[in-house]
């Protein structure tokens, strides 16, 4: 898995912030049991007024939030669906594990999508919710790798689901329920 940071915040400390990411990322696509070799993720790591002004120009919302998602496209079914931007040099789509390429330069990374992190909404909802910076920080990333890969919360249904699954992951991180 290729992970881009963009560090636009002084208060985000690059080296554990792409531990955590990371670490969080790879549980996500572990649990799924998909393959991630070839995917790039984008993470913007930011304060409050760039996630703002994020927010209200794609989702018309003039307020901060702590994490938005932006899918490189829509995977209704991430194992069956495949991009042929995601088409590997060598010819094969590289998610369906045909790649034969011989060196890693000629499969480029397919982007999944990309992130957007709000440090302050992060740090006080931490805080109300009596949670280390860093699990409330998993929560949403494992979060926001879901939504890349077609998840959502809109439908009760799909919420139930959507929850399930972090709760799952996030225990096998030792992290307790962020629902209760």
């Amino acid at each position: 898995m290729n992970i881009e940071l963009s560090l636009e915040d002084q208060r985000w400390d690059e080296n554990s912030i792409a531990k955590i990411i990371e670490e969080s990322a790879e549980s996500v696509f572990a649990e799924l049991k998909l393959k991630h070799d070839d995917v790039e993720i984008d993470f913007l790591c930011a304060d409050d007024q760039e996630i703002r002004c994020l927010n209200k120009t794609y989702r018309g919302i003039d307020k901060p939030t702590n994490v938005l998602s932006f899918p490189a496209e829509s995977y209704d079914d991430y194992e069956d669906e495949h991009d042929d931007d995601c088409e590997c040099s060598c010819g094969h789509d590289c998610h369906c594990g045909e790649c034969d390429c011989s060196d890693d330069e000629d499969c480029p990374p397919c982007l999944l999508g990309s992130v957007a992190l709000a440090y302050e909404t992060i740090e006080r909802e931490a805080a109300e919710q009596d949670k280390t910076f860093e699990n409330h920080l998993r929560h949403l990333v494992v979060h926001s790798v879901l939504h890349l890969l077609g998840y959502d919360h809109i439908e009760h249904e799909d919420a139930a689901k959507m929850e399930e699954l972090e709760i799952r992951i996030l225990k096998k991180m030792n992290i307790s329920d962020p629902y209760q």
